[in-house]
């Protein structure tokens, strides 16, 4: 029955069709949707900003350590004395001005030069802060003053993956859990033809039975993705990472998709509305889990997230991708693992206990 069932399934050529285009199509799509807004950030090293003091400016006297505070940082000043700040800025290629004045200073940044601005922005906020702070201390001494300085902190962060990586990835994991369509020619077939009544009274047990479906359609979708994969490498370029755990990752999902969509067609015991509700359900778990809106960026808790399985495979998949490892690796298996297992004994149970209540 095995042997059968996955050659029923390996006919069916639409399926395998829409579960290889719609994939590639769906990764093209929203790709290209988002790729700038998931372009990598690169860091600026050095840059170029003038500067002009006047005499009556409460900075004259710190602008030396204004200046070399901002060699720290990386930021080169250089003096203008004269002219027009945004012809000064276009003529020498700076990232921005500062004009000191009395108790004020006025901050030009250049449209092609944001990221530096914003640097900058910051860099003087954090002037004006330790201004304050001299200022404190010279009414009210409390030790010896204190020379400019940014506060440097180390924060743990991922590193940046672009579009085509992420959504080559996370689409692939979203149509596995689509699955269950690879198994509609089996079904359907069973109930058309009366071999699932036939079964009823056969000696056959509902656990044999489970898996003459189960094992078939996990094989057909691990030959559907490896496909899939191929493509969309080919296509798009996409970086797997670490390839041991990826494969891992990717069959204990298969494993769990399939069990899943069974047991809702154990439940359900009619193809369409077994199509409709997984799909509904995969939807909402792969809104929480990064499917469309990209997790980095998503606004929805982390409690929410948790919750779905396809945030635990996205995450451990797409830290592959871009670190090597994830921290989210135990936790995909076992919730793969646990899925599969008890989607498994329910669904026998189900089908188990409707065969006696027919008998």
């Amino acid at each position: 029955m095995i042997k059968n069932n996955f050659k029923l399934m390996l006919r069916n050529k639409w399926v395998l069709a829409c579960m290889l285009i719609g994939p590639i199509l769906t990764i093209a799509m929203l790709s290209s949707a988002f790729e700038d807004m998931m372009s990598s950030y690169e860091n600026v090293e050095e840059f170029k900003v003038g500067y002009r003091v006047s005499e009556k400016s409460v900075f004259a006297d710190s602008i030396e350590e204004i200046t070399d505070a901002g060699k720290t940082a990386g930021i080169q000043f250089a003096n203008y004395p004269d002219g027009d700040p945004e012809s000064l800025m276009a003529q020498n290629d700076l990232a921005g001005f500062l004009v000191f004045d009395g108790e004020e200073y006025t901050l030009y940044e250049s449209a092609d030069y944001e990221t530096e601005g914003q640097t900058l922005e910051y860099f003087m906020v954090q002037v004006e802060k330790q201004a304050a702070r001299q200022i404190e201390n010279n009414m009210f001494p409390q030790g010896e003053e204190e020379n400019i300085t940014l506060p440097i902190q180390e924060l743990e962060f991922m590193p940046a993956i672009d579009s085509k990586d992420y959504y080559g990835i996370i689409e692939v994991v979203y149509f596995i859990w689509c699955g269950i369509v690879s198994v509609a020619g089996v079904l359907s077939s069973e109930k058309k033809n009366g071999i699932s009544k036939r079964f009823q009274v056969a000696a056959m047990s509902e656990t044999k039975l489970y898996f003459s479906r189960w094992i078939p359609a996990v094989l057909t979708t691990i030959c559907q993705i490896a496909a899939t994969i191929f493509l969309a490498t080919v296509l798009f370029g996409i970086s797997w990472g670490n390839i041991p755990l990826t494969v891992v990752v990717l069959l204990v999902t298969v494993m769990g998709a399939m069990a899943f969509g069974l047991l809702l067609y154990a439940i359900c015991r009619n193809l369409a509305v077994t199509i409709v509700a997984l799909f509904t359900l995969v939807w909402f778990m792969g809104f929480f889990g990064g499917s469309f809106e990209t997790y980095m960026f998503s606004s929805m808790p982390d409690s929410m997230k948790n919750l779905s399985p396809i945030y635990h495979v996205n995450r451990a998949l797409v830290e592959y991708s871009c670190m090597g490892k994830s921290d989210y690796t135990i936790s995909c298996i076992l919730y793969m693992i646990g899925i599969t297992i008890v989607c498994t004994v329910l669904a026998v149970l189900i089908n188990t206990i409707r065969k006696k209540g027919r008998a």
